[in-house]
C-alpha cells in the first residue's frame, strides 16, 4: 500500500521488491527499467511519510 492505496501488479510478480515513483498524478511501479503498472492517485496531498514494510508470505515466512 502507497498512501492508503493498495497498487495491485499481478500474482506474477508476487514476493519481487519492486520501485515505486510517486508522480503528481500516479504512482508507477516499477520492476528494474519494466514499468509493470500505473495506478492514479486518489490524493494530491504530499506523501510525508516512507514505511516500507514486506508483506507477509502465505507459507509464514
Amino acid at each position: 500500500m502507497v498512501a492508503n492505496q493498495r497498487l495491485r501488479v499481478g500474482a506474477s510478480h508476487a514476493g519481487k521488491t519492486v520501485t515505486i515513483v510517486i508522480e503528481d498524478t500516479v504512482f508507477r511501479v516499477l520492476d528494474g527499467d519494466v514499468e509493470l503498472s500505473v495506478h492514479p492517485r486518489k490524493t494530491t496531498g504530499p506523501i510525508s511519510r516512507f514505511r516500507p514494510l514486506p508483506e507477509q508470505r502465505a507459507d509464514g515466512h
